[in-house]
């Protein structure tokens, strides 16, 4: 089981001749295109925790320090990018080889017990409080190949949780989470600090890729301009305002309804869903007053 979280974590790099059969024990099937990678996982659902965990929806900054500072706490100096994907995936396995020894066997108490609180800490704090919502987000987006990839991943991370002593409800929510800032209330909230919350995972519930502004776009009928995703949503707002606060209030019931599948993630599960229907109900109101000041019915 360890391994397997190496190879999980392979599967999301460039492919090489080694990726690629562990990709194929893994039953992914044949990696897809570099292209189509690159297009996912550096374009539309970057990789990083601290990305989801931020309060600043960007790589980087407090959500990354408190990462590195699991590891500094352990006495190992943390690597370079400690919150990207494939190193937390590595890390995780790593911790859980060295918790059960070489020869598969659990160290002995007291020692044990240090593995153990090391390696759920690390479970709860640093995998479980994202990667499962990053998780549905891919699964949405993705070829078959990262669909299958998904799938894995999320029934390990269950697997995980069930083994969980005490129960995972016993752990506080992650600290990512509960220092997280909340999306203000319109009246409260400039546009250029909304636009901000919007893009920002774990203050607003949503994950919003390029691909869902240039679906908004399509299905609104309104021009898409090329640019980083706050350029493009700002010039969405500039259009139609009143459609597109209704659109977003859509789509985050949608992310909404979708995270319902996370029930076994208990407070987790239930921080991220009540987010993404606070979302809902504030850009619903913003609809509302920007349809009225525009005239409509």
């Amino acid at each position: 089981m360890t391994e397997l979280w190496r190879a999980l974590g392979a599967a999301l790099e460039p492919s090489t001749p080694e990726s690629a059969r562990l990709a194929d024990l893994l039953g992914l099937g044949p990696p897809p295109e570099e292209s189509i990678r690159t297009d996912l996982l550096d374009f539309q659902l970057f990789p990083y925790g601290s990305v989801y965990c931020g309060a600043e929806g960007m790589l980087g900054g407090e959500a990354r320090d408190r990462i590195s500072g699991f590891w500094r706490a352990l006495g190992t100096e943390p690597g370079k990018e400690p919150d990207h994907l494939v190193t937390l995936l590595a890390s995780y396995g790593e911790l859980k080889s060295v918790e059960l020894g070489t020869d598969g066997a659990a160290a002995e108490e007291p020692r044990h017990g240090r593995l153990l609180h090391a390696r759920t800490t690390f479970l709860v704090e640093h995998l479980l409080s994202w990667l499962p919502s990053y998780t549905l987000r891919l699964r949405d987006l993705a070829p078959p190949f990262y669909r299958r990839w998904a799938e894995l991943m999320l029934e390990a991370l269950h697997v995980e949780v069930e083994d969980l002593d005490p129960g995972l409800e016993a752990f506080p929510l992650p600290v990512h989470l509960r220092q997280a800032p909340a999306l203000g209330q319109p009246q409260e909230e400039s546009f250029e600090s909304l636009i901000s919350a919007l893009l920002t995972p774990v203050r607003c519930g949503l994950i919003l890729t390029r691909v869902d502004l240039k679906r908004a776009a399509d299905e609104l009928g309104l021009g898409i301009r090329i640019g980083e995703r706050r350029f493009v949503l700002k010039a969405l707002f500039s259009q139609d305002s009143a459609a597109v606060a209704g659109w977003l209030a859509g789509e985050a019931r949608r992310q909404a309804n979708v995270l319902g599948e996370l029930a076994w993630l208990g407070s987790i599960q239930r921080f991220w869903a009540g987010r993404a229907e606070d979302s809902a109900a504030l850009l619903e109101a913003l609809a509302r007053t920007a349809a009225e000041a525009a005239g409509e019915p």
